[in-house]
């Protein structure tokens, strides 16, 4: 019986180093490098504008604004958000400037691309923004206004 398991022992060492043997490499083939990566362009458009506040009050110190671009056309269905920035309460200012950036391929010609603002404080609504607002497929990109109310 001892025999046998070293024979056996010995079979399998001897097929396992007849494996080794094959020193041959199979042929690579590496997909895109690091470089490529780096050469190709994403085309990205840009909305310029100002959250402006309607009601004449102080923001608390800890403010936050969240400004968002989202594609609001699919009826049953979130909108999907293209871009969100987020900006500190600068003050005491009657408007806060964004820039929103975005890429072109993600925007459909025939779709309702929307802007939007909020302003939260301590996990808090403030105001937020109660119209509508469409940009990019109507050719508005610059000088947006968002206007926002008091959330209460």
């Amino acid at each position: 019986m001892v025999l046998c398991r070293y024979i056996v022992g010995f079979l399998i060492l001897f097929f396992l180093v007849g494996c080794e043997g094959n020193a041959t490499k199979p042929n690579e083939r590496t997909l895109r490098t690091k470089s490529e990566h780096n050469n190709q362009k994403i085309d990205s458009g840009r909305i310029d504008g100002k959250v402006i506040i309607m009601q004449d009050a102080a923001l608390p110190e800890n403010a936050k604004i969240t400004v968002t671009l989202a594609d609001t056309s699919m009826m049953d269905l979130p909108a999907l958000v293209l871009s969100q920035k987020y900006y500190d309460s600068q003050g005491n200012q009657p408007f806060i400037p964004f820039v929103l950036t975005y890429h072109k391929n993600e925007i459909r010609p025939d779709a309702k691309i929307t802007i939007s603002a909020s302003i939260h404080s301590e996990g808090k609504l403030l105001y937020i923004s109660n119209t509508v607002i469409e940009v990019i497929n109507n050719g508005v990109t610059k000088d947006v206004d968002v206007l926002v109310v008091p959330a209460n």
